[in-house]
């Protein structure tokens, strides 16, 4: 061990250094207590060995400026004196002192001590390499954990549609950060409006996994694709028998699904008036029945809606209930239309240009000056998804470093695009024939050019959206009777 020997005696103290020397231990003699400190404060010990009386400071008072140091590990100090002193011994130790010793020192006594400082001096080492050893593990750990909780993340992102999103807009920087103040409550729900293709679903999926990419359940409905007759099966499934063709367990409804999550229901406006009531009971009250059943079923969903339709005119018509609306509203977003942020457009074609080039391995890289005018100079009545799918479009039909005019001309000239009849189109009308009835075909048509928004086709075809339900369900159960 390396000991510090402390005493203002020259005779004690080169007796004592002799004697620890041939035990093998590394001495340092000192005669005073000062000069002790400054060794200390400049050189590691393993042990200090002091008189208690000597001149200036005592060896008790040794021990309390030891204490004071600082370092990751400090000597022990074992106090001698010679005077059999109770009290004086009890000070040593309330000192710090590791043990005490009195004149003449019992060299076996000595020696047991020397043993038991080098023992403790042992496992004060090990237990600082321990120490050091177990924060290297845990930082390992944290930065492993932190790698794989941001590639779950980046996964989780994937999935969800949120990892290649832009935003370069003034505009849509406010969407988004509307978006993440919705996100901290989870008991406010939200209704996002804007026109088709401008990026509704991104919005609610911002919503809902916020910054952390929250793993909780995100369950989206298009209402416009759902017949009223399978709308409440759907959302609040049903009970075992509860009508004919149901399975035998009953099923599932995606409220149920998106339980402790988000249910997303787009195009809102288009769910039937007499589920609207029931729809309003589960944001309100928490609860909701099955179909076919008798129990009332408690639910933690956060319901974000989307509409692409004047929820007011609808209202007026008297097909959509007020309260609902408001209820909804509690939260409001309005995505603007592509078209009012033009800053979004060049950055947002670079964008889908370089992704769609690198999935099907074209050289594509950046828009030319040209094409950068004619993007802004498009209305882009499809938006964010008409973009896109421009973009796309010419990733399959050309290549090159650079995208040229002609590539964007033949994107939004050339294709080819559905006509859809209108009333003024339809074929005359036989004598006494009331009202105009598109065909199958035409309402398939319709339906197909809408991306399935009932409201829309009901529109272009020119007629009112009960009787479109009406010819819908119609179809569903002459298909069922088929079967």
């Amino acid at each position: 061990m390396r000991i510090l020997l402390v005493d203002d005696d020259a005779a004690t103290r080169e007796s004592l250094a002799e004697y620890l020397t041939l035990l093998g231990q590394a001495v340092t003699p000192c005669p005073d207590a000062d000069s002790a400190l400054r060794l200390c404060q400049n050189h590691d010990f393993d042990m200090v060995l002091s008189d208690i009386q000597m001149p200036g400071k005592t060896g008790i008072e040794l021990v309390r400026e030891i204490k004071r140091l600082s370092g990751p590990r400090l000597p022990d100090v074992v106090l001698y004196t010679g005077h059999a002193d109770l009290e004086l011994a009890i000070g040593a130790l309330r000192a710090g002192a590791y043990d005490y010793l009195t004149k003449p020192i019992n060299l076996d006594e000595l020696k047991a001590i020397l043993q038991r400082v080098a023992e403790h001096q042992s496992l004060l080492s090990e237990n600082d390499r321990l120490t050091r050893k177990f924060d290297e593990v845990v930082a390992e750990a944290t930065n492993d954990y932190r790698a794989e909780l941001a590639r779950l993340r980046e996964l989780l992102e994937k999935q969800a549609g949120l990892d290649n999103i832009g935003i370069f807009s003034d505009a849509m920087w406010r969407v988004v950060s509307h978006a993440k103040r919705y996100h901290e409550d989870r008991d406010l729900p939200v209704l996002i409006q804007g026109e088709t293709g401008v990026g509704k679903e991104i919005v609610a999926k911002i919503i809902h996994y916020g910054t952390d990419a929250s793993s909780l359940p995100f369950v989206a409905i298009n209402c416009a694709a759902l017949p009223p007759s399978l709308f409440e099966s759907e959302l609040f499934g049903y009970e075992p028998g509860a009508f004919t063709g149901g399975a035998s367990r009953g099923a599932r409804g995606k409220i149920d699904l998106a339980k402790g999550g988000t249910l997303f229901l787009d195009e809102i406006g288009e769910i039937p008036v007499e589920l609207q009531a029931k729809l309003l009971r589960v944001i309100e009250g928490r609860t909701y029945y099955r179909v076919g059943g008798l129990q009332s079923i408690k639910t933690d969903v956060r319901i974000i809606a989307a509409t692409n339709i004047n929820l007011g005119e609808r209202i007026e018509q008297g097909l959509f209930r007020k309260d609902l609306y408001y209820r909804l509203r509690v939260g409001s977003i309005l995505v603007p239309p592509l078209r009012e942020r033009p800053d979004d457009i060049v950055p947002l074609a670079q964008s889908f240009l370089v992704t769609f080039a690198k999935k099907r391995g074209k050289g594509f890289a950046e828009i030319s000056p040209e094409v950068a005018r004619e993007l802004l100079a498009h209305p882009w009545p499809g938006n964010v998804r008409e973009l896109k799918n421009t973009l796309e479009w010419i990733s399959v039909m050309y290549d090159g470093t650079a995208l040229r005019p002609e590539h964007l001309r033949g994107a939004l000239d050339d294709r080819e695009e559905v006509t859809i009849p209108t009333p003024s189109a339809a074929p005359p009308l036989r004598q006494g024939r009331k009202k105009y009835r598109p065909t199958e075909a035409e309402i398939d048509a319709a339906l197909t050019a809408s991306g399935g928004n009932k409201t829309q086709a009901a529109a272009q075809l020119g007629i009112s959206i009960r009787m479109l339900y009406y010819r819908l369900a119609a179809r569903t159960n002459n298909e069922s009777e088929t079967q």
